[in-house]
């Protein structure tokens, strides 16, 4: 079996330790997305951020699928609000190329699973916003950014029937939570799939078209540290993507 090639979408550092590299930008993807790929069975590549958004299309065609990764905040001028005191870090160059992958796996019909700014990016790429920050945005939200282990669930969520994330997770899940910002007006195309106890959306998919799902939490962090429920998510991905290759 050709086993599926999955693009994790890198970011970006700025190195500051006090030697010969300081200044210099290093481009990464957290080790736990290259596992989580690997252990479902596919061969995970890293896509590193380019300024010449004319070439990203080349740069995804012959994907299988895409994995749209986490990061800094989203730049809220990208979807046509002022920026808060408290937003975080943007980056408004990577933003601009998550966005211009995702609209290219669009046209190629290349599947798509974002994964917590991925869920929101792709929320914004169809004209969806975002709460900037929610413990200021969004009254009595539960703890979102948790202060426990990266692979510890710390709060359930809710699953809509019949979605992909049901599928395979069932109609509740329990799940980590690193993020502040999430999903506010919800795109066109889009429906939400999933949601935390206090409203705040955790899933959402596309109602057709090319397949996209994105996840508020973070299965990979889950995965690489042995959690079977949340590999059995990036293995139905991968048996998307394998359906989509062959159609």
């Amino acid at each position: 079996m050709t086993k599926m090639k999955i693009g994790l979408l890198g970011n970006f550092e700025q190195m500051d330790t006090n030697d010969v590299f300081i200044g210099t930008k290093r481009a990464y993807v957290n080790q736990d997305y290259v596992d989580s790929i690997s252990l479902a069975g596919g061969i995970p590549i890293i896509l590193p951020v380019i300024s010449d958004l004319d070439d990203v299309s080349d740069m995804v065609s012959g994907l299988d699928g895409v994995i749209v990764t986490g990061g800094a905040d989203m730049d809220p001028l990208i979807y046509g609000e002022q920026v808060l005191p408290s937003c975080g870090m943007c980056d408004t160059g990577t933003d601009r190329f998550f966005l211009a992958v995702i609209h290219a796996c669009d046209v190629l019909s290349i599947p798509v699973f974002g994964i917590c700014k991925g869920l929101q990016a792709i929320n914004v790429a169809y004209g969806g916003t975002l709460y900037q920050d929610i413990p200021s945005q969004y009254p009595h939200a539960i703890q979102h950014d948790q202060k426990r282990p990266r692979e510890q669930a710390t709060h359930a969520i809710s699953i809509q029937q019949d979605s992909f994330l049901a599928g395979v997770l069932g109609k509740e899940a329990m799940v980590n939570s690193w993020h502040h910002q999430s999903v506010k007006d919800i795109a066109d195309g889009f429906h939400v799939t999933a949601k935390a106890p206090d409203g705040i959306v955790e899933g959402m998919e596309k109602d057709d078209g090319t397949f996209m799902c994105g996840v508020q939490f973070h299965p990979e962090m889950m995965t690489a540290c042995g959690n079977k429920q949340m590999l059995s998510l990036f293995k139905a991905f991968l048996h998307v993507c394998e359906e989509a290759h062959h159609d």
